[in-house]
C-alpha cells in the first residue's frame, strides 16, 4: 500500500468517495449531509439530513494534496453510492446531465432506524450546488437504492458458453 496523503480529519456529516477518472487521475468526492436551514422543526421520528453540497478535487499524488476541481472535464457526470461510485461521460450517455452528481441514500442504519424519513437521492448540479429529485420521495424502510453497472462483455460471453 503506497500513501498517497496523511491522515485526514473527518467532518461528521461528510460522505467521501475516491472516483478514478477515464484519463487515469483520481478524484476525491466530499459530499457534504446536513439538515437544510428550511427545514421543518426537528422530529424524533424521521431524519431530516440530506445532500446540501458536493465538492470534486482532483488528488495531486506529487505535491500530496487536492485541487478543487470546478468543472468536470470530457462532459463528466459522476455517480455516488454505497454500492459504487462511479465516473460516465454525457458524451456516451446523453440522456444525463454533465457536470452534474447523481446520488443514492448512503445509510441503510438511517434507513431503518427512521423508517418514516424521506431517502437522500437526488441530481445537484456541481457548479451551484442546486439539487433536484430524481424521482419522487419513497417513504419506506426498504434497502437503499443502488447504481447497476451490468458489464456487458462478460454478460454476453456467459451466454454464447
Amino acid at each position: 500500500m503506497t500513501v498517497i496523503m496523511d491522515s485526514l480529519k473527518y467532518p461528521p456529516c461528510e460522505n467521501l468517495y475516491i472516483i478514478q477518472a477515464p484519463w487515469g487521475d483520481l478524484l476525491h468526492v466530499w459530499r457534504t449531509i446536513d439538515v437544510p436551514p428550511n427545514a421543518p422543526s426537528w422530529d424524533p421520528e424521521k431524519c431530516l439530513a440530506e445532500t446540501v453540497k458536493i465538492q470534486v478535487h482532483k488528488v495531486d499524488l506529487e505535491a500530496k494534496k487536492w485541487v478543487k476541481i470546478n468543472r468536470l472535464q470530457c462532459d463528466g457526470v459522476l455517480f455516488l453510492g454505497h454500492n459504487d461510485s462511479l465516473y460516465r461521460s454525457a458524451q456516451v450517455h446523453p440522456g444525463l446531465k454533465s457536470n452534474h452528481a447523481y446520488f443514492t441514500d448512503d445509510c441503510k442504519e438511517l434507513t431503518v432506524a427512521f423508517k418514516n424519513s424521506t431517502r437522500d437521492m437526488g441530481v445537484m448540479d456541481l457548479e451551484n450546488n442546486a439539487k433536484k429529485e430524481i424521482v419522487s420521495q419513497i417513504w419506506s424502510n426498504w434497502p437503499c437504492p443502488t447504481w447497476i453497472t451490468p458489464n456487458l462483455m462478460k454478460l454476453n460471453q456467459a451466454f454464447n458458453k
